[in-house]
C-alpha cells in the first residue's frame, strides 16, 4: 500500500520550543510527534478524553464479541 501523506514539511525549533511541545504531548499522553504536530496544525488543540465508562464499556463488549466467536468456532 503506497504511503498516502507524500509531502513533507520541515521546520526548526529552539531549545527551549522543542521542550514546551515535548511537555505539552507527555501531558496528554502523546508519544507520535509527527501525529501531534499534524494535528495541532491543522486543527490547533488536541483533546484527551478520560471516560472511564467508555473503558469499561468496550472492554465488556470486547470480551462478549471473544466469547460469541469462540461459539461460532465450535458451531462450525
Amino acid at each position: 500500500m503506497p504511503r498516502q501523506r507524500t509531502n513533507m514539511v520541515c521546520f526548526r525549533m529552539s531549545d527551549k520550543e522543542l521542550r514546551l511541545v515535548e511537555k505539552k504531548m507527555q501531558k496528554l499522553e502523546i508519544s507520535n510527534k509527527e501525529a501531534y504536530l499534524r494535528k495541532m496544525a491543522i486543527d490547533g488543540y488536541c483533546l484527551k478524553l478520560d471516560l472511564p465508562e467508555l473503558r469499561e464499556m468496550t472492554s465488556l463488549l470486547r470480551r462478549c464479541s471473544n466469547n460469541l466467536n469462540q461459539y461460532a468456532k465450535k458451531a462450525n
